[in-house]
């Protein structure tokens, strides 16, 4: 601050000068019209319910004689609301910040509804005592309204002014919404001060107007006498307006993890502060400096370095002998079956390990911090990895932005080998994530702080099924055996999802999904209760058949019946949880007093050459039909430039899968 308190003493009037100002926005609140009720549909989206017609944010620092900066948010949005299914928009939630006594706060709120009503516009001005708050956390808080007379048709439109005190933060800004949108803007006046970093998100391009003036910033400060005066501080300031019109609507739609990742927005990093008449200084540390820093946190890495006394006797019953790795198990075990997980999105330690060791419950970083400690008194490399899940959207791979993190897990070296654990999921075995973790790369919290592999492409889930028909010994039935050999994630999300008391009915949705009346006997479950194997779901069976004709699918359940890709494009990437693997054998005797009159025919497509490859390869003799079906995907993750050719792959999967053997009773 000094050098900026001595360039405010000594300032010298200069006249500003500006480059060519950036044009206003045409749109003024409450210049509402009959023409803007015109539209029945909008080009954009001619399914649209509401449209949002216009929403512009502009963030200007100022200092009204404070001593430092705050800013200035001011919003502006107008929305066309066709249907009643949208009227949630016409509820807002302004997320306020509070932590650290920089609280910001709103003001200058004004919220309008207007009705064509007998071709005049009429408008409903929204009341102050719509305006309340809620709670949201202790860092921030919500201001909440809801806009009045809402109708089909109607148009609402509201503004609101933010002051916030946090001058080393901007506000990110959303271009998409879930509704088509005819114009988005956002416009920035920083002084050269702050040095912030731009981080465009999406698939729009993101190319700001820009332009540089000066201004004049009243600050208080001290005068060295112990008395406070107002100076002008004259800052060069850089002025910004990213502006795009006809944004489609961004929905989330089947293998995305989070539309976060793709909607067109601009977020903000500080970088550093360049006072004047010194070098500039760092705000953003580098990854060796937040490791260093998160080690010696108390809230996070300080107690993994200590003695821990404190779990010795716990920890000595677990312990069994000098084998590391199966310590390591003890250990994961453990913590996994005994304590339990109140917050799966956190970084930091609320309170001690300690007191976390003794309530037997804590957040996911309190939970998996506690399991690196007791590996390390154990004396097993262990050490902590940040990473973000894929709801909270990827991290940046160059950019030590702590705040982009929000989950901690740890990772065991035993002897060259890496594990990888987290136990915060009873059902969860050794050396698994859960598949939410898998979202780019996470960061080592170690010297050196390398990147870790946590792509979607690291995971392959294998899956067997096999089904064998004979005729009974009497020959007036089929019978036979389905076995289905369980990838690790698809038995996880089994165990996570059926409980005890519902196997028989999940057996019996199972015979419910026959076409025609099957017994099934010998129903089983390998492994259900084994969270570090994967399961085998297995079953007899029994059936006859008595029409003419008989039309027989012999994939039984396992045939895809629709399209997973169903929007007609997307513009964004295909996102599955992992590589796959699909094989289903069938081996089939032809039932007793039935011909063969007609059978699929075998084909075979690649995908992308080598990408993905889907096989039906079926044969007959005189008693058997044979058949394997093959699905392959050697990569989870495919461009948006992918998805048509992809949709249609599975297109032709859905139809091949589909096709019937038709038997014919003989005369």
């Amino acid at each position: 601050m000094r050098h900026l308190y001595l360039l405010i003493t000594f300032v010298i009037l200069a006249t500003a000068v500006f480059a060519q100002k950036i044009s206003l926005s045409k749109y003024k609140f409450g210049s509402v019209t009959q023409q803007d009720f015109a539209p029945k549909i909008y080009s954009i989206d001619s399914n649209a319910q509401a449209v949002i017609l216009f929403d512009k944010g502009v963030a200007t620092y100022v200092t009204d004689n404070a001593d430092w900066f705050n800013i200035e948010y001011v919003y502006h949005k107008k929305i066309r609301i066709l249907n009643k299914n949208q009227f949630d928009l016409a509820t807002v939630e302004i997320p306020l910040y509070k932590g650290n006594n920089l609280e910001d706060k709103v003001d200058r709120i004004e919220a309008v509804t207007y009705n064509l009503e007998n071709n005049v516009v009429v408008p409903t001005k929204m009341d102050k005592e719509s305006v309340f708050n809620d709670k949201a956390s202790k860092e921030y808080s919500i201001k909440k309204f809801t806009l009045p007379n809402l109708k089909e048709g109607c148009i609402i439109e509201y503004t609101y002014t933010i002051v916030s005190k946090n001058a080393y933060n901007l506000r990110s800004w959303y271009f998409q919404d879930k509704v088509p949108v005819l114009q988005s803007e956002y416009e920035i006046t920083v002084p050269t001060l702050f040095d912030f970093i731009f981080l465009p998100g999406g698939y729009y391009d993101l190319k700001p107007e820009t332009e540089q003036g000066f201004k004049a910033f009243n600050l208080l400060f001290n005068n060295g006498t112990g008395r406070s005066e107002v100076g002008v501080y004259r800052a060069t300031t850089n002025h910004l307006k990213w502006s795009l019109a006809d944004l489609k609507p961004m929905l989330k739609e089947k293998f995305t993890t989070t539309t976060s990742n793709y909607i067109s927005k601009i977020e903000f990093q500080l970088r550093s502060l360049n006072y004047p008449e010194a070098p500039p200084k760092p705000y953003m540390s580098t990854w060796n400096e937040l490791v260093t820093t998160l080690m010696k946190d108390e809230q996070f890495g300080a107690d993994l370095s200590g003695k821990n006394n404190w779990m010795s006797d716990e920890l000595n019953g677990i312990l069994k002998g000098n084998d590391a790795l199966n310590n390591a198990k003890s250990i994961f075990n453990y913590v996994r079956n005994n304590f339990t997980c109140t917050d799966y999105n956190a970084l930091y330690l609320p309170e001690n390990l300690k007191r976390s060791f003794s309530s037997k419950k804590g957040n996911v970083a309190e939970i998996n911090l506690l399991l690196i400690a007791m590996l390390k008194k154990a004396q097993i490399n262990a050490d902590p990895v940040l990473l973000s899940t894929t709801d909270n959207g990827k991290a940046y791979e160059m950019y030590p932005l702590i705040k982009k993190f929000n989950y901690v897990v740890a990772r065991v070296t035993i002897n060259n080998k890496v594990y990888m654990l987290d136990a915060t999921r009873k059902k969860l075995g050794f050396n698994y994530l859960p598949q939410y973790c898998y979202n780019g790369y996470g960061r080592l919290i170690n010297d050196p702080p390398t990147l870790v592999n946590l792509l979607a492409d690291s995971l392959t889930e294998s899956k067997l099924t096999s089904i064998f028909i004979s005729n009974s010994d009497d020959g007036k039935n089929l019978q036979g055996s389905f076995t289905s050999n369980l990838g690790y994630y698809e038995s996880y999300n089994f165990r996570e999802d059926t409980k005890d008391n519902e196997i028989d009915n999940y057996f019996k949705k199972i015979k419910d999904g026959f076409s025609y009346d099957i017994t099934l006997t010998n129903n089983r479950l390998d492994s259900l209760k084994n969270p570090d194997e994967k399961m085998k779901i297995a079953y007899d069976f029994s059936f006859n058949l008595n029409e003419d004709i008989v039309y027989f699918n012999p994939l039984f359940g396992e045939a895809y019946k629709t399209n997973p890709f169903t929007a007609a494009t997307r513009n964004y990437p295909v996102e599955m949880p992992y590589k796959t693997e699909e094989v289903i054998i069938v081996n089939m005797e032809i039932p007793k007093g039935y011909k063969v009159d007609e059978i699929p025919k075998s084909a075979k497509m690649k995908y992308n050459e080598d990408e993905g490859l889907f096989e039906y390869i079926v044969s007959k003799d005189a008693n058997n039909i044979y058949l394997k079906c093959l699905l392959r995907f050697n990569k989870a993750v495919f461009s948006s430039e992918d998805y048509e050719s992809l949709r249609e792959f599975y297109g032709q999967i859905v139809k091949k899968q589909s096709e019937q053997i038709v038997f014919k009773k003989i005369k």
